[in-house]
């Protein structure tokens, strides 16, 4: 399985969000390296079709598609919504957990 993080380094909430999805890998059993990716400039948001910080992708998917699609590629903080509607600009652990399972169905399929 292919994890990949990407982040800028001026958004606050890059480092929480790490933490966060490794929590969440260790919770169901995944050791896999996760591959760190800083975006440094609009060029490069643009190259790299980066919607903002923090950003996973898992085997190439982005853990929130549909979110992703929402914004534009720019260098700024990324933000997602949670079940209830409200947002937040960390990753939800059950959009973490589910883009895991789903590679991992995969993986096994």
């Amino acid at each position: 399985m292919q994890i990949d993080f990407y982040y800028w380094a001026d958004c606050p909430s890059h480092d929480e969000a790490l933490a966060r999805l490794r929590a969440v890998m260790a919770e169901q059993g995944l050791h896999d390296e996760v591959r760190l990716v800083e975006v440094r400039s609009d060029e490069e948001a643009q190259a790299l079709r980066f919607p903002g910080s923090p950003t996973i992708r898992v085997d190439g998917v982005d853990i929130d598609p549909a979110g992703a699609a929402q914004q534009e590629f720019s260098l700024t903080c990324r933000v997602y919504r949670r079940a209830d509607g409200r947002i937040t600009p960390l990753p939800p652990r059950e959009l973490i957990a589910a883009a895991l399972r789903a590679a991992a169905d995969r993986q096994t399929s």
